[in-house]
């Protein structure tokens, strides 16, 4: 369906047979249990301490992850805050802050998408950059959900890559129709005397080494939805790649990290900030959730706005 791979990798494999086997053993233990309860009524032999307090303790951790995952984590915004350095940054900008979002998946204006609104104004941002998956495939009201992005235009100026769901709505019809790149189309702007350079990728198009714009002294800032081609990216050398679809996994392991990411990627480049070359990526856990029927749910995954500020100097690596 539209191009996603189920498994990307083969860690991704055993990351599903890791869950698979955690949501299993409270069943197990319980199935165990209650045929020592039924020996016992039959034999009268004893039902052991030990396989009582697991079995327990397991149905307590399992329906604690459950509350977690369905009603606490899905709603639970956060923010990420990454501070870097660039000589493209002028004396007289200042520090200039980027707010990235992704994979917003809005279906109706609710108290979450009004607090994403919120959180997003008091940070004064100079610029927000959008990587795809906006609206939540069919199932979304178009006159709210183009309402949200005028109000996100009223923070600051709004520039959007396309991810797989916008083809469910005329975006050339929308308030960001201006700013709405894609096929590696590219704005540029000036903020306090940096130049600056957004140039935008849907997923599946070809990056290309001609796709690279000119101008080697304004900030290059890509948007791209899927991580697939961060590679072709890099090789155009942007400062900063912008990126989202993974959700982070929308579901991570302790240690193990995202069980899969439906990138043909895998785990590569499955959250988080990345350093290719002297291009730095940032791979985005995104604001909402897959579309029904796939479940509803965020596990040591919360949803995040990413709020970078670059100010003037060297750069380095994070």
């Amino acid at each position: 369906m539209l191009g996603i791979p189920l498994l990307g990798s083969r860690s991704e494999a055993v990351g599903i047979l890791i869950l698979l086997t955690l949501a299993l053993t409270p069943f197990i233990l319980n199935v165990r249990l209650l045929f020592a309860l039924i020996r016992r009524l039959a034999s009268g032999k004893k039902v052991g301490r030990r396989l009582i307090f697991v079995t327990l303790a397991a149905d307590l951790i399992c329906v604690l992850c459950a509350l977690d995952a369905w009603f606490i984590e899905p709603h639970m915004l956060t923010v990420t805050r990454i501070s870097a350095a660039s000589p493209k940054i002028t004396s007289a900008t200042g520090s200039l802050k980027i707010v990235h979002i992704s994979d917003i998946h809005f279906e109706q204006h609710s108290p979450y998408t009004r607090r994403i609104l919120s959180t997003i104004a008091a940070e004064r941002p100079d610029i927000i950059v959008v990587s795809g998956d906006n609206p939540q495939m069919r199932y979304f009201n178009r006159d709210q959900f183009f309402e949200f992005l005028k109000s996100l235009k009223r923070i600051a100026p709004v520039y959007m890559s396309p991810g797989y769901y916008e083809d469910t709505v005329d975006m050339l019809m929308s308030p960001v129709a201006q700013t709405y790149l894609e096929h590696g189309e590219h704005a540029a702007l000036n903020i306090r005397g940096t130049k600056i350079v957004i140039q935008g990728f849907g997923p599946n198009e070809p990056v290309m080494q001609t796709s690279r714009v000119k101008g080697r002294d304004a900030l290059y800032l890509v948007l791209d939805h899927t991580p697939d081609a961060i590679q072709s990216v890099s090789r155009l050398n942007p400062d900063w790649c912008f990126v989202g679809h993974t959700h982070g996994g929308q579901v991570r392991l302790p240690i193990w990290g995202a069980v899969t990411t439906l990138s043909l990627t895998g785990k590569k480049y499955e959250y988080g900030h990345y350093r290719i070359g002297k291009t730095n990526v940032f791979v985005s856990r995104g604001l909402g959730l897959e579309p029904r029927p796939a479940p509803q749910v965020r596990f040591l995954c919360p949803p995040e706005i990413v709020v970078l500020t670059i100010s003037k100097g060297n750069p380095s690596k994070l």
